[in-house]
Formats: structure tokens, C-alpha cells, sequence
């Protein structure tokens, strides 16, 4: 049985709908079962909190493949290695854990979620059970804190330079990875670093023109006014600090070059740019 955690976030839920999707039992152990069944529909559920290492041990009977996934939070390495010691108590023997961009999985990571990830990365590698490491790259469903002054506006605002490159992420390209991850367990023993194709910050303005029909104006901040703007909408330090961090080092471009995981494990070409937009054109057109 597979035992999917965090399954009703942006990634977990295109997980379960993979896994679905492919006919395959799993089971969601998450903190909050009604609001799970509204999100994510007819799919097994049970109880069991990250943060209360005791409720997972029950979560976690029969389980014997686990996807790890906490959401960003301050405190993810603490959250993540409850639920690594519960798998390790219930002895399960197969572990997806979901990670973050390959190059800030390093100590010395650009941000405090990274450098986290880097260390529980470690733990699971250490734990004597068998593994296999999710690490996609910019989501582009990230866009959508981009899609407000487009919608009103018809400006792209952002601290990035129009030349940057990032390799973006559908998520449910994600999803589908994870889910041959965890079904197909001779792919344990290595780290998948997933990415979409690579587009500039300046092709993400003119893709989304197209998209929505109109002119959309590429207008690059200082990083002192984003962060001033994310301040004013009420996100917390510890988030700001993480946007701030991560998009230093997007700028960098660290987060442009590509792989082919996406192919090899799904069998087709990631999503690209366009394919997102076009279903979340809504929320840019207002």
C-alpha cells in the first residue's frame, strides 16, 4: 500500500490524481480528513499530523511505500523527520521524498527551506530504507503571485531581469513522476531533478500576452520594493525571507538548465508554458 503525505497541496494533489489515474491503492494520511474528502473526492483517507509523531503510527499501518512531502514551513526538517521516524517504526521500506531545486540541495542552500531539504534529503538516504529523491524545479503554477497586476494592470511585476532562465515545472508533470516513483520501486537510489522547458522571464510576458489576449508590459523591481509588496500583503518573515533568498537565486539562473526525467518517466515531453497558462488564464485576465 502506498501512503501519500501532503496530498492536498499543489503537488500532493496532482500526485493523487496520478496515482488514481493509473488504478493504483494508496492511501492520503493527512491532518485534516473532511477537508481532504471536499478538496480531493472519492479517495481513501485517514488521520495523521506531522506534527504529532503519535498519530502517524496508526496513520501508517499497512503502508509499506511512503511519499514524504511537508509544505514550506519553519519548521519542515522537524515536521519531515517525525514522519521519516514513523516510517522507520512501522517499517515501511520504500520512501519517495519530495525535495526542491537541485542545485540549492547543498548546506550552504539559498534559503532556510532549502537548506532544510538538504538535510532531511540526508536523513532518508541514511535511514536503511530504500529510497528515491523528487526534486522539481520552479512550478509554474508560482506565476499565480504574478497574476493579480496582469489581470488589473496588464504588468508583469517582478524583481527578476527579463533575461532570466528557469526551466518551469507543470505540476502535474510532477505528479506523474511521483507517482512512477512510487509505483515502480527499481527506481529507488537516486535523485530526480524535474524540470519543463526552459523560457526567459521576457518569454513568460509574451506567452502570457498571448495567452490572454493583450499586451502585457514587463516591469522589473528592485528587490527592496517586492519585498516591501509582500510585506503589505500580509505573508509572513519566514516566507519573505524564502521568496526573497529563492529569487536571488533565480536570478542567478540556477534554476535554468534541463533534464529529460520528465520523459523518461512519463513517457512523454513535459508540459510546457503555454499548456499552464492556457488553463489558468482566468486568473490573468480578471
Amino acid at each position: 500500500m502506498i501512503g501519500v503525505l501532503g496530498g492536498t497541496g499543489v503537488t500532493g494533489s496532482q500526485v493523487v490524481a496520478a496515482l488514481r489515474a493509473k488504478g493504483v491503492d494508496f492511501t492520503c494520511i493527512v491532518r485534516d480528513p473532511d477537508a481532504a474528502k471536499a478538496k480531493l473526492g472519492d479517495v481513501n483517507i485517514v488521520h495523521g499530523d506531522l506534527s504529532e509523531p503519535d498519530s502517524l503510527d496508526k496513520a501508517l499501518e499497512g503502508v509499506d511505500t511512503l511519499y514524504l512531502l511537508c509544505g514550506h514551513s519553519p519548521v519542515l526538517q522537524k515536521m519531515e523527520l517525525n514522519g521519516l521516524a514513523a516510517a522507520k517504526r512501522s517499517g515501511v521500506n520504500y520512501i519517495v521524498k519530495s525535495s526542491g531545486s537541485e542545485k540549492g540541495m547543498k548546506v550552504d542552500g539559498p534559503s532556510d527551506i532549502m537548506r532544510m531539504h538538504f538535510h532531511v534529503e540526508n536523513a532518508v538516504r541514511d535511514s536503511g530504507i530504500k529510497w528515491a529523491i523528487s526534486r522539481p524545479n520552479f512550478f509554474t503554477s508560482n506565476l499565480m503571485s504574478m497574476a493579480e497586476p496582469v489581470a488589473k494592470m496588464g504588468k508583469l511585476i517582478t524583481a527578476l531581469p527579463p533575461e532570466t532562465t528557469i526551466s518551469m515545472i507543470h505540476p502535474a508533470d510532477i505528479g506523474e513522476c511521483v507517482a512512477e516513483l512510487l509505483i515502480n520501486e527499481e527506481r529507488e537510489g537516486r535523485e530526480y531533478f524535474l524540470t519543463g522547458p526552459a523560457v526567459t522571464m521576457g518569454d513568460v510576458a509574451s506567452t502570457i500576452s498571448e495567452v490572454v489576449g493583450k499586451d502585457v508590459e514587463y516591469v522589473q523591481v528592485t528587490p527592496d520594493v517586492a519585498r516591501q509588496a509582500m510585506v503589505e500583503k500580509g505573508m509572513p518573515e519566514w516566507l519573505i525571507n524564502h521568496s526573497g533568498a529563492m529569487m536571488g537565486f533565480v536570478a542567478q539562473n540556477s534554476m535554468g538548465h534541463e533534464t529529460d526525467w520528465v520523459e523518461q518517466l512519463t513517457g512523454h515531453t513535459p508540459r510546457t508554458l503555454k499548456d499552464w497558462l492556457s488553463d489558468a488564464q482566468k486568473a490573468f485576465i480578471g
